[in-house]
């Protein structure tokens, strides 16, 4: 049986590239010698890759995802650095995040072969990635090329079409990334990470396989395609991790936890279902990770992934030193894993400042988009009394990620203390739209309304930081400071009273005596 798929435009007179289908495995030199020659960067619209997968005359189809194409103006630029304006594009149907784009040339380039039947690779074969990316030196976008493995090849979805779930380093930016087998044949299209805000993670990423391009390219309207129809082997354990990873990305730890036990009850010699299971119990918070990761890393020692993530919990549990160490295997394996640098760095800030700037300029380097690096290092350049670099990297956080609560709070701080109290006060409001159960957030703004003369505001924030908890003796204290600014000299006896117990009870010396002198103040 062959191995590989052409589109039906492909078989006549039409093509004008020759295909030898390889007898055995390429090496990566050579795989990555095709991928180049087949892959191309969406630019213009957004930015992204994708595979050349048809040509016909002088027409070009490429496959990529659809949310790098749905917005106008699309350039593709091809292995040689030429642009061309995309003629067509065509979305698939029933939310399948894929697409397909045409541009038309004379010049001459390699089409992707295609796997006849995707459903048949296993997990734990090795796989290729390749796409295009940016480096913080420089805005030009460069070519990416990253081994890896598959660890779930099931018929779950995770959505949009993703079914396919591998293990890489690569750059979470590389959307369309395609994906390959050792032959040198497309295997999928390549397009997220699994999402989740957890200091832990698998570190798994998403693709769409070629079955699901065949069995919808019809009805997007895509001729040469015939969807493969032989019915997929049952695979239990793919079934199993895709299910834990669906639930890893909804937050539900519990019942990925429950997915990778009975998964580890069907192969119990699988590293990489105890790598899994260790970051459930490492998000749940239970010590017994380390025996899973220990036990992942007996089956592989050589996996960076698992050294990576063991790391953290011995971080969690204040082991510092055993920390640095995994960190450090992580980093001999991979010299690519941001994520270790990232690590190392939150481990060395206490006693290792300098180096920890390092690790920390390291792991964006590698990695421009990894959010919480930024916010990491402009925590520590703060204490370093780098306060434009702090301000800069906690604005490159949000502008990563918007959602990502503690850079608005910091942000806020910030703003503050540079006497921009309006700037301060946005701030303090997304934070709070993001998490409004923190007490201390809304002190903050509190403070900052006072500033401007919202005095009425300012009471408004301190009722809510008292109601979120009791024993906020800073909000008692502050709150009767403004009732006493508004006339309120009995209400703001009675919070100052509090603020003195509470501080009392929390052995908070200095700021029980500010106040017993704020209250001597008011003739008490």
């Amino acid at each position: 049986m062959k191995d590989y798929l052409l589109p039906i435009a492909l078989l006549g007179t039409t093509a004008l590239v020759s295909y030898a289908l390889p007898s055995t495995a390429l090496s990566p030199p050579e795989i990555q010698q095709t991928a180049n020659r087949a892959t191309v960067r969406i630019d213009r619209c957004a930015q992204g890759s994708g595979a050349i997968v048809q040509k016909n005359r002088n027409t070009y189809t490429v496959i990529t995802l659809a949310q790098s194409v749905r917005n106008s103006g699309c350039e593709i630029v091809t292995p040689d650095n030429r642009r061309y304006q995309v003629s067509q594009v065509k979305i698939f149907p029933n939310n399948i995040d894929l697409a397909v784009v045409s541009f038309t040339t004379n010049n001459n380039y390699s089409v992707a072969m295609l796997v006849n039947n995707s459903d048949r690779v296993e997990a734990g074969e090795r796989i290729y990635v390749g796409g295009f990316g940016q480096t913080p030196a420089s805005s030009k976008p460069v070519f990416t090329f990253a081994k890896g493995d598959l660890v779930s090849n099931s018929s779950k979805q995770q959505g949009k079409g993703y079914s396919l779930i591998y293990s890489t380093n690569t750059l979470p930016q590389l959307n369309g990334s395609p994906i390959w087998n050792d032959r040198g044949q497309l295997l999928a299209i390549g397009g997220r990470s699994i999402p989740t805000n957890a200091r832990v993670r698998t570190d798994y990423n998403l693709g769409i396989t070629v079955n699901t391009f065949t069995k919808y390219a019809a009805t997007a309207g895509i001729g040469g395609y015939a969807p493969v129809t032989i019915a997929p082997s049952p695979k239990p354990v793919d079934d199993a991790i895709a299910v834990a990873v669906l639930k890893e990305s909804q937050g539900d730890y519990r019942g990925m936890l429950a997915e990778l036990d009975r998964a580890l009850f069907l192969d119990s010699q699988n590293a990489r279902l105890y790598y899994s299971r260790g970051v459930a119990k490492s998000l749940l918070r239970n010590p017994d990770a380390l025996g899973d990761y220990d036990r992942a890393n007996e089956l592989n020692p050589n996996d960076a992934a698992t050294h990576n993530n063991r790391g953290v919990t011995k971080l969690d549990l204040n082991n510092t030193p055993g920390a640095i160490a995994d960190f450090n295997r992580s980093i001999s394996i991979d010299p690519n894993r941001a994520s270790a640098y990232y690590h190392r760095g939150n481990a060395k800030v206490a006693r290792q400042p300098k180096d920890a700037l390092n690790d920390f300029n390291r792991a964006i380097s590698l990695d421009p988009q990894l959010a919480r690096a930024y916010f990491s290092r402009g925590t520590l350049q703060g204490k370093l009394g780098n306060k434009k670099s702090e301000l800069a990297d906690f604005e490159r956080t949000i502008s990563i990620d918007p959602n990502y609560t503690a850079a608005h709070e910091r942000l806020g701080a910030i703003k503050f203390d540079l006497g921009d109290f309006k700037g301060a006060i946005v701030s303090f409001n997304r934070a709070i739209a993001l998490n409004p159960k923190n007490p201390t957030t809304y002190n903050s703004r509190a403070t900052a309304r006072s500033k401007v003369g919202d005095e009425k505001g300012a009471l408004e924030d301190y009722n809510k930081a008292i109601a979120i908890d009791a024993n906020n003796a800073s909000a008692y204290a502050s709150r009767g400071l403004i009732k006493s600014k508004l006339g309120d000299k009995k209400g703001a006896i009675l919070d100052l009273k509090k603020a003195a117990n509470r501080f009392k009870r929390q052995r908070q010396t200095a700021s029980y005596l500010k106040t017993i002198a704020d209250l001597k103040r008011l003739g008490t």
